[in-house]
């Protein structure tokens, strides 16, 4: 089995960069008509990619290297997502209101 993790860490971290960078030629190729003036909403796709390899890994390994039932994965996937949605709004409102705080003193 450890094998078998191995196998699936290195595919996982290879078809997670090879995603992030068809998404990075995507944008690149599209910038003018995707991203014009919001390029700062596409800056979190890198690290959004790196927790997507986390999860996916993780998975792997919670389920001895097999995936689960579909209903169970999508179920997983769904709380992970809204877990991650809201870290990600605490997170920035508290950065804001901490930044904006202290650039005052």
């Amino acid at each position: 089995m450890e094998n078998e993790i191995l196998k699936i860490n290195i595919l996982s971290i290879a078809v997670s960069g090879l995603l992030m960078m068809v998404v990075g030629v995507i944008l690149y190729s599209f910038k003018e008509h995707l991203t014009y003036g919001s390029i700062r909403f596409f800056l979190p796709i890198p690290p959004i990619g790196v927790g997507a390899y986390i999860f996916a890994f993780n998975m792997f390994k919670h389920y001895q290297c097999s995936i689960p039932e579909k209903s169970t994965m999508i179920s997983e996937i769904l709380i992970a997502t809204f877990a991650s949605t809201i870290f990600f709004l605490v997170f920035t409102v508290i950065i804001i209101l901490l930044v904006n705080f202290l650039k005052n003193i």
